[in-house]
């Protein structure tokens, strides 16, 4: 059954398997977020930091120390390593970043010991419900900066396994570019129109790819119709692809401190999901990060 919206799938993982996730390095935000996900039953939390920072921040938000589980650890390196194995040890499912440098995560996440297996390319994804209510997807803004054609080609098929994973066995593609005609003088547009063929001829499957469109044409069935575009994604686009990691990564923030939507970020490409949000995300939107991960988890075989 296709998740509708974020109260939709926060429900459905409360109701799943319980799930563990170890933050490396958490401090203030991270110790605000674990508490509220697990008030609200999304998951079980291990805080990796400094022990009595984290006290203090427990004591500054009427939080009851005792409550949490946490292992003293102020080195940044050793923090993300010792994330890693406690998931190599069955002792937590998903990796957090907490106040640390992403490259210092992401070497701890893909280190050949005791990180994770790469099953395609990473990418980001962001989910975001719309004024209709309805999920849908944007990516990848914070991953790829050179997208070529496989490159792209990964990025859509990533975006297609997470739609997959919440319900939609064939979710409708769009390929962002700033007009809808193609144009030797824009690049995109002819990207756009190759991958558009390729998944007409079962090169990319299970879903249905247009492009290029642009965004008006992609989400409006009406801007769609005053161009005359006929299509099925026209209008409907379930999944928006950026014609660049630029435009992605400044339509997912638009969502944010424009239209006020709600979000989640969302990583694939590895053989268990990690998580990794963004510090100017808001509390509920790094919920829903938590909340989409979980989900990814407990419903992928391929991280088993």
């Amino acid at each position: 059954m296709q998740t509708t919206n974020f109260q939709d799938l926060r429900e459905k993982v409360k109701k799943g398997p319980n799930t563990k996730i170890v933050i490396a390095m958490a401090d203030e935000e991270e110790v605000l977020l674990a508490d509220k996900a697990a008030k609200e039953g999304l998951a079980e939390f291990i805080l990796i930091g400094d022990k009595q920072r984290i006290r203090e921040l427990c004591t500054k938000h009427s939080l009851l120390f005792d409550d949490l589980e946490v292992i003293h650890e102020t080195n940044h390196q050793k923090a993300a390593a010792a994330a890693m194995k406690m998931i190599k040890n069955q002792q937590a499912d998903i990796p957090m970043k907490g106040l640390l440098h992403t490259s210092e995560f992401m070497r701890a996440v893909l280190d050949k010991e005791d990180g994770f297996e790469r099953i395609s390319r990473i990418s980001q994804v962001t989910i975001f419900q719309d004024h209709s209510n309805r999920l849908r997807f944007l990516t990848d803004c914070a991953i790829n900066i050179d997208q070529p054609l496989a490159v792209k080609k990964d990025i859509v098929e990533n975006a297609v396994l997470l739609s997959h994973l919440l319900g939609n066995p064939c979710p409708k593609v769009a390929l962002l570019s700033a007009v809808e005609t193609v144009n030797e003088k824009m690049p995109d547009t002819t990207l756009g129109a190759i991958m558009t063929q390729m998944n007409q001829r079962g090169q990319i499957k299970d879903c249905i790819v247009d492009g290029p469109l642009s965004l008006d044409n992609a989400i409006s069935k009406e801007a769609a119709d005053i161009k005359g575009i006929r299509s099925s994604v026209a209008g409907a686009a379930d999944i928006l692809v950026g014609s660049s990691l630029q435009e992605a990564n400044t339509l997912s923030k638009s969502l944010n401190f424009y239209a006020n939507f709600e979000t989640a970020s969302v990583l694939l490409g590895t053989k268990r999901p990690f998580i990794m949000t963004s510090r100017t995300d808001t509390l509920q939107n790094k919920v829903n990060s938590i909340a989409a991960t979980c989900w990814i988890f407990n419903q992928q075989t391929d991280f088993l």
